[in-house]
């Protein structure tokens, strides 16, 4: 594998944070939020320069594990494509699936997303 074939394989996703401590999560919980069709974004201003970070939150109504992977692979792959274009530095954003984003179209999905994170509200 060539240094230009790995450069190109490696995605934004890498250059993105995630949230880890529960601390972060339950912050966000009370801060504003926007509810879609498929997911629920809260999103929390932590009053630095640093880039934005996400958190993503899938429990068991969605289904088993394996339904719920696949919803978390869907969300990370959303996230890879539109938080680095359309996220702002010093943000924490925490997606909350819901039932019916597992059987969503995929460009529907991503119209959602996009649709979404555009109105956001910033303080």
């Amino acid at each position: 594998m060539t240094l230009e074939h790995k450069e190109r394989k490696t995605s934004s996703l890498n250059n993105l944070a995630k949230i880890t401590k529960r601390s972060d999560y339950l912050r966000a919980s009370k801060s504003k939020y926007l509810v879609s069709e498929s997911f629920i974004l809260q999103f929390h201003n932590r009053k630095d320069s640093i880039g934005p970070r996400y958190g993503i939150t899938v429990t068991k109504k969605i289904g088993n594990a394996t339904k719920r992977n696949k919803v978390k692979r869907r969300i990370r792959h959303l996230i890879k494509d539109f938080l680095p274009k359309y996220g702002k530095n010093g943000y924490d954003y925490v997606f909350i699936a819901k039932e019916n984003l597992i059987n969503e179209d995929w460009d529907k999905l991503k119209l959602e997303s996009i649709s979404v994170l555009k109105d956001l509200k910033y303080e």
